[in-house]
């Protein structure tokens, strides 16, 4: 075991930056509602929140360099992997709601297939994000049931969950080039990206059952064609997104995070 990427092992490093780069875009898209939030409770629990993210992410990026400011801020779009459903800025608060608890459902799962990772460092980071990740969770679960059980949130939420969870199966993509099978035998990470992704999807489906609602998932947790967030491309609502990251920088270049 190791605090270095493993030798060979240059899949895992892409697993880990593919990792890193939703939690930037999803903490940085979280900020947006600090002070804005539709109540005072919710302005306090999304600002921690988006910390608790950008936290996770910086972690991260830490185990692939040392320049981590580079790592987050200083790549080119294409260059960047995360999942296109973090990039949404979802300005709506139910839209914020429904991406929160598909996102963090998602999390509790990868979180903890690499809490006993063979790169110690990366199982180390994994265990304390896997807490907060939980305590996320309760959060997003708690206020969608309450909502749920009334008819104007089961009108606005409801719908939003066939809308996202067709771009939410992105998350439990792999770049190109990077093996699941290779970081399973290698003990990066402990179960099948298939697995997890079975687990999540029953997680979700549990969570709106009450209301008899049934989300359209795609065949075999396929993806739309234009989500390919994982090979590079990038959706609409990057370019304006890091353009919000690196506005300190723009500012002074010497700033570090």
């Amino acid at each position: 075991m190791t605090d270095s990427v493993p030798e060979g092992m240059d899949g895992a490093r892409e697993m880990v930056l593919a990792l890193a780069d939703d939690e930037l875009c999803i903490g940085q898209n979280l900020a947006w509602w600090i002070a804005v939030g539709p109540f005072l409770e919710e302005d306090l629990a999304l600002t921690s929140i988006s910390q608790d993210e950008l936290g996770h992410a910086r972690a991260l990026y830490g185990l692939l360099g040392d320049d981590v400011d580079a790592l987050a801020y200083g790549r080119q779009a294409h260059e960047y992997r995360s999942a296109h459903l973090t990039e949404l800025p979802c300005r709506d608060w139910g839209e914020t709601l429904v991406r929160h608890f598909l996102y963090d459902t998602a999390e509790t799962v990868r979180w903890a297939a690499l809490a006993d990772s063979s790169w110690e460092a990366l199982g180390a980071v994994a265990r304390r994000a896997l807490a907060e990740e939980r305590s996320h969770l309760r959060h997003a679960s708690g206020l969608l049931s309450r909502l749920l059980r009334t008819e104007a949130g089961c009108t606005q939420l409801l719908p939003l969950f066939d809308q996202f969870t067709p771009l939410a199966c992105e998350l439990f993509e792999l770049p190109p080039d990077c093996s699941a099978d290779d970081l399973v035998a290698a003990g990066i990470v402990a179960r099948p990206l298939s697995d997890q992704r079975a687990e999540w999807q029953s997680a979700v489906d549990d969570a709106v059952a009450s209301v008899g609602y049934q989300p359209q998932w795609p065949a075999d947790g396929a993806t739309p064609a234009s989500a390919s967030g994982r090979a590079g491309q990038r959706s609409a609502h990057f370019a304006a997104l890091h353009a919000e990251m690196v506005e300190v920088l723009s500012l002074d270049p010497t700033a570090r995070w």
